[in-house]
């Protein structure tokens, strides 16, 4: 009897030092991200949103649900990361792969649950495939785009930037007597100044 008692106090002193450290863990998220937010607003490739945790970081990240927001977080990185890079002869390799894995990760998000931030990640996937479209690759890749762009406005009505960067992309393919995949709606209208000329706002 007196081990089983033993045993039990043993026991619940250990579940006690568990939840003690899960909660720090857990306040330490809300700092992490703030933190992380305000150096990417300065040096976007520089910034982390991940704090030092006792125990493991999935276990206190799984409890507050931020997984979706790191995702999209990190997808956005890597999309600064790549947007606008021209690949050369000696790093064409290291380049396309890059872009495969930001396109990876823009993807992954676009198939959550939050209408807006799918609708974000599908504008970035846009802009993307248009930039390699203007530095003269596969015409597959304003298809791309303008598919991207309309599923970003299907998603989210409201995003005015793929509705700017859609209009856009179609008048220019329309200039240049390319043809336009009936997936691209008509009569969005112009919106405010968008992504298809540089580097689309944060966002979340």
């Amino acid at each position: 009897m007196r081990t089983a008692r033993i045993g039990l106090a043993v026991v619940l002193v250990g579940t006690a030092v568990v939840v003690a450290l899960l909660a720090a863990d857990v306040r330490g998220w809300p700092k992490a991200m703030a933190s992380g937010d305000a150096v990417y607003d300065a040096t976007p490739l520089s910034a982390t949103w991940t704090p030092s945790t006792r125990l493991p970081s999935s276990l206190s990240r799984g409890l507050l649900g931020v997984q979706d927001d790191l995702a999209m977080r990190h997808a956005l990185q890597l999309y600064r990361a790549n947007v606008g890079v021209r690949a050369r002869l000696d790093d064409a390799v290291q380049v396309e792969a890059a872009r495969g894995t930001a396109e990876a990760e823009l993807s992954a998000v676009a198939r959550g649950s939050d209408a807006a931030r799918d609708s974000q990640a599908e504008t970035l996937l846009g802009v993307l495939a248009f930039g390699d479209y203007s530095q003269g690759q596969q015409t597959s890749q304003a298809d791309e785009a303008v598919s991207a762009f309309t599923d970003a406005v299907r998603l989210d009505p409201g995003n005015a930037i793929a509705k700017f960067d859609l209009e856009v992309l179609l008048r220019q393919l329309i200039a240049h007597g390319s043809t336009v995949g009936s997936q691209a709606g008509a009569g969005f209208g112009p919106g405010k100044h968008g992504a298809a000329g540089g580097v689309a706002g944060r966002g979340y």
